[in-house]
């Protein structure tokens, strides 16, 4: 009985050990599933992020490239790196920034041209002795050169801001003049015309030959 005793008690010190170590074991166990938890958890994070940054990397750079092209600067290609939709999407947009920038070369270069053009017409209509008028639909005048102020005896700029028909009113001296433009327009419709005209300036009086058409 004695033997026993002392076999059973020897059992309930075991089991006692094996109770405390099992605690410490529990606690050792949550600790650690704790830690991983929270590592797994970063990871997860970090990369997510690094995911995200990589995968908006390309609409970053069409961002960037759009607001370069804003500002009218169209040699920024984006680079493609791949045949999926990023890289379909960046090249289409690299199509479309060259496309825009020859247009505007185009542009730019028909600009210049005209421009050349409506010099050289204004330093031919200014060399002419003839007087030169051009008129909108509207019967403003769009071209005058200084040989028409000369021809007609009236200061320079006499007829800005002002139609055809308020001519007479405004600048009486010339009301011979436009009287016979309007009425030759309004009559001859798209042939062109020409009529003699007598016309009195103020040092005396002066034959016209007018011609015109639209």
């Amino acid at each position: 009985i004695a033997q026993d005793a002392r076999v059973v008690e020897q059992g309930w010190r075991d089991y006692q050990e094996l109770t405390l170590a099992r605690a410490g074991l529990n606690e050792i166990f949550g600790l650690t599933l704790t830690l991983a938890m929270l590592l797994t958890l970063f990871s997860s994070i970090a990369l997510a992020f690094l995911l995200s940054e990589k995968l908006s990397a390309p609409l970053s750079a069409l961002a960037e490239a759009t607001r370069a092209i804003a500002k009218g600067d169209y040699s920024r290609l984006n680079p493609v790196k791949s045949r999926d939709e990023f890289g379909v999407l960046t090249q289409s947009f690299n199509t479309m920034t060259r496309q825009i920038a020859d247009a505007t070369e185009v542009m730019e270069r028909n600009q210049q041209q005209l421009e050349n053009a409506k010099a050289y017409l204004e330093s031919i209509l200014s060399n002419l002795s003839s007087g030169v008028l051009t008129f909108d639909e509207r019967y403003y005048l769009k071209t005058v050169n200084d040989s028409v102020y000369e021809i007609l005896g009236v200061p320079a700029g006499a007829f800005h801001g002002l139609r055809l028909p308020d001519w007479t009113t405004h600048v009486a001296t010339v009301s011979p003049f436009a009287e016979v433009v309007l009425k030759q327009f309004a009559t001859v419709g798209n042939r062109q015309w020409e009529q003699q005209l007598d016309y009195r300036r103020h040092d005396g009086a002066r034959t016209l030959l007018v011609r015109g058409t639209r």
